[in-house]
Parts: structure tokens; C-alpha cells; sequence
């Protein structure tokens, strides 16, 4: 379904379209652009080749400090098959344990339940994450606390921080989805990141760009005929056209058959929207989803110039047949 556009819609600068549309299928939108609940969906999903970050269940606070309580994510736990659960009598448990080991006590001892990961195999690495926000994360990297990164704050990276950490995103929190801080597989350090735009559920631009304190960027036009149209799949490089001030071409030269399995996962994903971002990492040979994107920048932190202008044409009225 196309939503009715205001009558200057022609004219309004890509931005402002994103504002619009901000305010629109919000139901929707949050469940997909949700970090913990899309993991449930993508398991769902099931598309053949695409891997994720898993979550973890269980982790060894490596002092008071770094204990934040996030003992969820709890419908994850592994029941043995002649036991199960409810939410009601796990929510009693929660309520009288104070950490994570004590939980698992509690479900070992009186319900013969365990961790998906023994007490001895626990990660070492690993990111501590916001289910809806941008840029929260806590990396712990062999048991020790790396980076503590609040939107555009960053912490010194020591155990007392990631209790401040916590306090402020949650002191920030506006949204009506439920915050939920979980803990995910760590994947790396500077991974390439190709984030592709996609209009009325088809993939239009992609930007790739390299997770460092530099910026580093190149931005594609995606050429991808239906499947009733000649013509192969095809990128081309927008020569100095960046989305943020200061960057740096990448210098790299992303593989076609790559790009275009990430245009085919992404429209899996598009078809609900008139738009959505779509992040995917590229690593050791393998496509990983990152997220869905609807406020790129959260609407102020990217200076779309040509790139803006090429999105705001496509994004007519109607989708171009």
C-alpha cells in the first residue's frame, strides 16, 4: 500500500521525506528496526546464507561493577522437554536473585534447566547492546572492557562507566517499545559495513564504509533489473559524493555477486516499507545483518547533499512501474 503524500511532495528535500515518513507505520517499523526482537524474525525468516550476531544467554560479570543485571534473554532459556516455564513463575525467580549466577542456580538446582552455554564455555568477548537506540554499545574483549560508546559520548572504557552507561540511555529513553539491554556475539573490530537504501521494497543506493574514528566511504547507484528486464546487476561508483564531511574513498572494490545477495535479503525485508536501510557486514566470506535503518543518522547526523537528491527522486509519488 502507498501512502498518501502531501501535495509538495515533489519538492521536499530527502530529509524531509524521512521526517514525514518517521510518523508513519510505526508498528511495523519498530518491530523490524527492534536489535533483539529482529533476531527472532530473521530466525523465522530462515534466508539461506544470511548469518547474524547470536545472543547470548549467559556471562560471567567480570566484577560488581560489570554486572548490569541483564540476565534475558529469558524465553531463550533451553528447557528440559518434560518441564517448561511460564513467564509468570520465570518472572518470580527474577525477582529474587540478584545475579546472573544466581539465576542459573536457582534453574539448575530446582528445575534441572542449564544455560545454552555451559558455566566453562561462556564468551570472553562479547557486546553489551540496546534494543532500540543508536550507537549504544559496550564491548568486553577477553574479559576486559574495550570501548563504552553512547551516541556521540564516549566512555572511558573501566567497569565503574558501564553503570553510567546504563543510567544514561535509560534516563534517555523516549520510546514507547520497552527498553531491553542484551548481549551479543562479538563480531569485530572495523568491520565493512554496506548499508543498502531501498525505496518502495527495491534497493537504490548502497554506501559502504569502514567502522573506524576516520571516515572512510563510497556510495553506489544499484542497478538491478526485474526479472523480466535485460541487463545484469551492476553498481556504479558516485564519484565524490559522500554522506558525511571529511570522508575518505575506501579504496575498495565490493565483489557484484556479494552486493546482489544483499539486494535480494533486503527485499525480503523492503517490501513492508516505502522505505528502510538495510546494514549487512561482510566478514570472513560471509554476509551478516546488522539492522534495519528507518531514521538514517537519526535524521541529523548525515549531510545527504547529491546522494539525497538522487533518493528524493526516486521516491515519487507512486512507485515507478
Amino acid at each position: 500500500m502507498v501512502l498518501q503524500k502531501p501535495l509538495n511532495w515533489d519538492k521536499m528535500v530527502f530529509n524531509d521525506k524521512l521526517r514525514w515518513y518517521a510518523k508513519k507505520d510505526n508498528g511495523l517499523k519498530n518491530l523490524y528496526s527492534d536489535k533483539y526482537k529482529i533476531k527472532f524474525l530473521l530466525q523465522i525468516m530462515g534466508l539461506k546464507g544470511l548469518h547474524y550476531a547470536k545472543i547470548h544467554t549467559h556471562i560471567t560479570p567480570i566484577n560488581p561493577y560489570t554486572d548490569l543485571k541483564v540476565i534475558v534473554p529469558f524465553d531463550m532459556v533451553l528447557k528440559s522437554s518434560d518441564y517448561q516455564l511460564t513467564k509468570k513463575k520465570m518472572n518470580e525467580i527474577i525477582n529474587t536473585v540478584r545475579t546472573p549466577d544466581e539465576f542459573w542456580e536457582v534453574l539448575k538446582n530446582k528445575y534441572d534447566i542449564y544455560p545454552d552455554n555451559p558455566q566453562n564455555k561462556t564468551p570472553k568477548s562479547y557486546v553489551y547492546k540496546l534494543n532500540m537506540g543508536w550507537n549504544n554499545m559496550i564491548y568486553v574483549i577477553n574479559n576486559t572492557v574495550t570501548k563504552i560508546i553512547c551516541g556521540n559520548k564516549e566512555y572511558e572504557p573501566n567497569p565503574k562507566n558501564m553503570r553510567k552507561w546504563k543510567k544514561n540511555i535509560l534516563d534517555h529513553y523516549v520510546k514507547k517499545t520497552p527498553p531491553k539491554i542484551f548481549i551479543e556475539e562479538f563480531l569485530g573490530y572495523n568491520l565493512k559495513v554496506f548499508e543498502i537504501y531501498c525505496i518502495y521494497g527495491k534497493p537504490k543506493i548502497m554506501s559502504i564504509y569502514f567502522e573506524t574514528s576516520v571516515s572512510y566511504e563510497n556510495n553506489f547507484l544499484i542497478h538491478l533489473p526485474e526479472d523480466n528486464e535485460k541487463g545484469d546487476f551492476s553498481l556504479e561508483l558516485l564519484k565524490n559524493q559522500y554522506l558525511f564531511e571529511g570522508s575518505n574513498d575506501i579504496h575498495y572494490k565490493p565483489d557484484n555477486n556479494v552486493v546482489k545477495q544483499m539486494c535480494d535479503y533486503s527485499k525480503h525485508f523492503a517490501r513492508y516499507f516505502e522505505f528502510v536501510r538495510m546494514d549487512f557486514y561482510y566478514k570472513n566470506e560471509k554476509i551478516y545483518f546488522s539492522e534495519c535503518t528507518f531514521k538514517p543518522g537519526a535524521l541529523k547526523k548525515i549531510k545527504w547533499g547529491d546522494i539525497g537528491r538522487s533518493l528524493s527522486n526516486l521516491w515519487t509519488r507512486k512507485p515507478n512501474v
